[in-house]
């Protein structure tokens, strides 16, 4: 590299000491902008034309005729215009190239049972998304080719007893959205995989124990739930949570040198009062244990909470008031997870699974339902959530084949995991739990508690817990007081 290209900077991002694609108009430019421009699709501000976007004209990006940029990136086969991947052909005929060969049932043709999938894949909008996906995935290109091959069945069995389930369980579950496997409830089978790891780790006794448990109770709550269409992530992770605890609670028994038939009170209080508040979880463990004999009668008391966190009305308004500002960092989908937490005090475990249809869009504007009762999304909220609904993410891959939810994951046919919600809207600074809980005292202030149970879908209890906490007992007093 001579002394001119070290000491040459970038023209867009203005490095120095980088390696250079191409030079522009405006000067050369390195590796890393060029890709990036060459992948900005919009309207050009100079012809208004649809186009890719990799010139600038003045600070906006603008179409290669507008930005004088001698190069054409029309595809030569597709006429798409896009970044090329090989001499001449944009990303998708790569990929369709690619895919070709690897879905090739060994007569030249692409196998027939897998033909969904490959459609799948190859109309995605994202192209690159897969070739980078088949590139850092040996295991699923050999188990697409031995499928395809029909060297191995297609069925659940290829996948869960593969070397590597891990990294073929993608690829499954792309099998099980575009219809080439049958519908399976995963957090079931992933709660049975990870019960028979945890109880081989254990004291046998106590591994034995904990598997009747885990099939008697929370196996069987989990398929009723799956049969009613009820079952939901935080049933699968709350039972694992539970079962984690109660392990736990077994350990704790043998550290003392007491079988389980033996446990006695001050075993019990020595466990509740030894530990953090979550060893309250092995509750259901212990009561379940005395019911079948393994455990005598003891008490076991549930935990009260001491305090119920909640924010300020004047730090929600404060929250709300930053997320509809113009400027915000903040995407369409954190925005309006945010504010279904702030003005419906909605759990995230609830929000994570909305279903689009739960909205309503009209020329009156949106409705939302979190029951029967469908309630009108007042503006500037209402801008917030169309924009969301406008730009749904990850849809530009083969993930979704036809997309119910409001908050579509990166798992294919599945809503965001509640966890990685939880994460962005704490990164965002807010105090999650502090923040339903204020929603839900002033909705209680604003109207009656059972109608605020009826319309956001909560008990009585709840709401009217939450009304006792917010004073209205006391406003209830004053109101209906005598006056002289």
């Amino acid at each position: 590299m001579s002394r001119h290209q070290v000491d040459a900077s970038c023209a867009r991002c203005e490095r120095v000491g980088v390696r250079f694609a191409t030079t522009w108009p405006e000067g050369r430019i390195c590796r890393r902008c060029y890709q990036r421009v060459t992948r900005i699709h919009g309207t050009c501000p100079g012809c208004n034309g649809d186009r890719l976007l990799p010139g600038l004209l003045g600070n906006a990006p603008a179409c290669t005729d507008c930005a004088g940029i001698p190069k054409d990136f029309h595809c030569t086969r597709c006429g798409r215009e896009d970044e090329h991947v090989r001499v001449g052909l944009c990303a998708h005929c790569c990929l369709a190239d690619d895919l070709t060969h690897l879905f090739d049932g060994g007569d030249g043709k692409i196998a027939p049972h897998l033909q969904p999938l490959f459609h799948a894949l190859t109309g995605q909008k994202h192209a690159r998304s897969a070739k980078i996906w088949l590139t850092t995935n040996a295991e699923a290109v050999a188990l697409i080719r031995a499928l395809a091959r029909r060297e191995v069945p297609l069925e659940h069995s290829t996948f869960t007893e593969h070397p590597n389930p891990i990294r073929v369980a993608f690829l499954r579950e792309l099998c099980v959205e575009h219809g080439l496997l049958s519908p399976v409830h995963l957090d079931i089978e992933r709660f049975q995989s990870w019960l028979a790891r945890k109880a081989e780790l254990a004291h046998p006794d106590d591994g034995r124990l904990i598997v009747q448990y885990g099939r008697w109770v929370h196996l069987n709550r989990m398929n009723h739930l799956a049969e009613t269409g009820q079952l939901k992530k935080g049933t699968f992770l709350s039972a694992k949570q539970s079962t984690t605890v109660a392990l736990e609670f077994l350990a704790h028994l043998r550290e003392r040198h007491t079988a389980p038939a033996n446990c006695r009170q001050a075993d019990i209080d020595g466990w509740l009062t030894g530990g953090p508040t979550t060893r309250s979880l092995a509750r259901g463990f212990i009561r379940w244990a005395m019911q079948h004999g393994h455990l005598p009668v003891i008490e076991v008391p549930y935990r009260l909470a001491k305090t119920t966190p909640v924010i300020t009305q004047q730090q929600r308004l404060a929250h709300i008031q930053r997320l509809l500002d113009p400027a915000t960092p903040l995407r369409p989908l954190e925005q309006t997870a945010a504010l279904l937490l702030m003005l419906y005090g909605q759990p995230l475990a609830r929000i994570a699974r909305m279903r689009l249809d739960q909205l309503r869009i009209n020329d009156a504007g949106i409705t939302i339902r979190f029951t029967n009762d469908p309630l009108r999304i007042p503006e500037p909220f209402a801008s917030v959530a169309r924009a969301h609904i406008e730009d749904l993410p990850n849809l530009n891959t083969s993930a979704h084949r036809d997309n119910a939810w409001l908050f579509p994951g990166g798992r294919p046919g599945q809503p965001i995991h509640q966890s990685t919600l939880m994460n962005l809207l704490r990164d965002a600074g807010i105090d999650l739990r502090g923040a339903k809980n204020a929603a839900l005292r002033e909705l209680v202030l604003q109207m009656p508690a059972p109608i605020v149970a009826d319309s956001f879908n909560y008990s009585y209890t709840v709401t009217e817990q939450h009304r006792r906490n917010a004073g209205a007992q006391f406003i209830d007093y004053i109101a209906k007081r005598p006056h002289p």
